[in-house]
């Protein structure tokens, strides 16, 4: 018995991003503290980078497919983590 048309599936694509908002001005935009990724965060990867805007790194990542799974918060700092399915 052969299995010619089976392959293994890739793993997902996870982002994940510790962002902080300046702690003298509440309203202040979230700023991207520090990022990790498993698999690819193409074409974001230019986007991840400490001190970038958080938010066009996350509509980067929704434009291209990746889901946001989990957000919290602890004072100013917060983390997201988003997955893309292959």
């Amino acid at each position: 018995m052969t299995i010619s048309n089976v392959s293994i599936p890739r793993p997902p694509d996870v982002v994940l991003i510790v962002w902080a908002r300046n702690p003298l001005s509440p309203t202040s935009s979230r700023r991207i503290v520090e990022t990790a990724v498993n698999g690819s965060a193409r074409p974001c990867n230019s986007l991840l980078v400490p001190d970038n805007r958080y938010t066009r790194a996350r509509d980067c990542l929704f434009e291209n497919g990746f889901e946001q799974v989990f957000q919290g918060r602890r004072g100013v700092f917060g983390i997201s983590v988003f997955v893309r399915l292959s």
